[in-house]
């Protein structure tokens, strides 16, 4: 019972909580099984049981002797400086007390509360009790790491409820991982605790970058100190900088914004990307192949810095990767645990998925925009043969039309028994859709139709980007108006013309995707903008 199966137990019990089978689980860990089966089948007994609601007037009461051993281990503290050893301990001893006097019950339920509960102080305060039993420095970081990785799952789902995110959640974040950081930094950590805190962190960030829009106002200014900690963390782990560069947390909490273009230049405070400049410091996190980044495609992340678009991540990628990524978009047919329905196809939800829900709830009947990969083991000569898909990000939709209809975008790569493979999955045309014209190998595509079962009734089918047209700059983000013409994602400014295919309506404060041209000013001539949503995120 060391730390290695505390830890394996505390993934195990996260994976039931996704709704994962139990066999599923414990056939990853074969040579604990035998130790975990009657511990997560007691745990899967326990979800079962409806919560019941502690009676108010033995919750009151065991909070009143909560308030009076803080007072008195305060007095007693004034009073006896010494033995500072035991207070941890005391402290301990009369929450856990506490809790006791309370009832299991309130425990239990407190162990299942999300943020906007008012159990919710309780679940952090048992969190914290259970660290002061743990005396191994390796055991504090890992239990850390796993209830940081916790209040991300509770973020998930207040996002999937279109609930806000509050500060009380980003707060508990920020301040286990800074503690996890700390030890991990301090010490000759093990190689494989690194490595979890280096990935934690990253989904971290990918998360909080999503949800911006989701943080309350009064709750802003904390969640761009949770990211700028949440950077530095990635920075520190991988020995980028000594010190980390600190990011603005005002700038973070102002907007944040990311496009994907071709890497042109490489100086030394600056890129060229697809004629945008950005400013690249100490902060920011550059991940790939760093060799030769000219040529390579860039996802950079921005946000607005004195002199300029600043760069707080760039993800070099080749274009082999590029066209592995494949967008559908489509009404959700069915959400079954970590899978979703969407367009005759199945997508698999896991740890690394980011979810961009805006106001929206994940559920069946909501529109979705989901971004996916085949995963390598499905792929036969560059076609996908599996039945699922693993999902990178999923955008929640508040557009209109019809339920049936279904848009699909990548990367064209030939034909395979008459389907077109966009980014290595078959794409079936029913008998009564026209005849298309084959684009070149290489050409982004956009494919719209309505769904029959796995295949596409196409109403349009076109190019968006050829395969010369390296320039082009893909933009997300939440656009703001400046003038009839001119629009807004984060720091980058760009213009529509008589040229421009409008998807949707150019209403400010929503969610847009948008293919451009750069100008020489920095800005972007537009080619195509999909306008994600119906009405304002941003309330008034």
């Amino acid at each position: 019972m060391g730390r290695d199966f505390r830890t394996i137990l505390d993934e195990c019990l996260k994976e039931l909580e996704t709704g994962q089978s139990l066999d599923a689980i414990l056939a990853r860990h074969p040579e604990e099984a035998d130790e975990l089966r009657p511990l997560l089948l007691t745990a899967q007994n326990l979800k079962a049981v409806p919560i019941a609601r502690p009676r108010s007037h033995v919750q009151q009461a065991g909070w009143q002797r909560f308030l009076g051993e803080a007072i008195a281990l305060r007095r007693a503290r004034q009073r006896r400086p010494t033995f500072s050893l035991w207070q941890p301990l005391a402290a301990a001893a009369s929450l856990v007390l506490v809790l006791f006097l309370a009832g299991g019950v309130t425990t239990y339920a407190a162990s299942r509360s999300l943020p906007d509960s008012p159990l919710y102080p309780i679940k952090l305060a048992t969190e914290d009790a259970r660290l002061w039993f743990v005396f191994d420095e390796d055991d504090q970081a890992g239990i850390l790491l796993n209830q940081s990785e916790t209040r991300m799952t509770e973020i998930r789902k207040l996002v999937q409820q279109g609930k806000p995110v509050e500060g009380n959640v980003l707060s508990a974040m920020r301040g286990r991982m800074t503690r996890a950081t700390d030890i991990i930094d301090n010490r000759d950590a093990p190689q494989e605790l690194v490595t979890r805190a280096n990935e934690l962190s990253a989904s971290q960030e990918e998360m909080l970058i999503a949800i911006g829009d989701n943080v309350l106002a009064g709750d802003k200014a904390e969640y761009g100190n949770v990211l700028v900690v949440v950077h530095e963390v990635r920075i520190e782990l991988q020995g980028l900088s000594e010190p980390a560069a600190r990011l603005d947390p005002e700038a973070l909490a102002q907007g944040i914004s990311s496009f994907t273009g071709l890497v042109e230049q490489r100086q030394d405070d600056a890129w060229v990307i697809s004629g945008t400049k950005i400013l690249v410091d100490e902060a920011t996190l550059v991940e790939g192949d760093t060799g030769e980044v000219v040529g390579q495609v860039a996802q950079v992340t921005i946000i607005s810095g004195p002199g300029g678009p600043q760069a707080i991540g760039i993800a070099l990628r080749s274009s082999e990767d590029v066209a592995k990524t494949t967008t559908i978009a489509g009404v959700i047919d069915k959400v079954d645990g970590n899978k979703i329905q969407l367009g005759g196809r199945t997508f698999k939800l896991d740890a690394s998925t980011v979810i961009d829900a805006g106001s929206l709830v994940m559920d069946s009947g909501v529109r979705a925009r989901v971004e996916s990969e085949c995963p390598d083991e499905a792929l036969v000569d560059g076609v996908c043969r599996g039945s699922e898909l693993v999902a990178r990000r999923i955008v929640l939709l508040s557009s209109e039309g019809p339920a049936e209809t279904v848009t699909v975008e990548g990367v064209f790569q030939g034909q395979d028994d008459g389907a077109w493979i966009i980014a290595g999955i078959p794409i079936d045309f029913a008998a009564e859709s026209p005849t298309l014209v084959t684009p070149p190998a290489g050409t982004m595509v956009k494919v719209t139709g309505s769904q029959e079962g796995q295949a596409i009734l196409v109403t349009t089918a076109e190019a968006v980007r050829p395969p010369e047209e390296l320039g082009l700059v893909k933009l997300e983000g939440v656009i703001s108006q400046l003038d009839d013409t001119q629009w807004q994602i984060g720091p980058t400014l760009f213009r529509t013309t008589a040229v421009t295919r409008v998807s949707g309506q150019l209403i400010p404060g929503t969610r847009a995707v948008v293919w451009g041209l750069p100008r020489e000013d920095g800005s972007l001539d537009v080619i195509q903008v999909d306008v994600l949503d119906t009405q304002s995120l941003i309330a008034p």
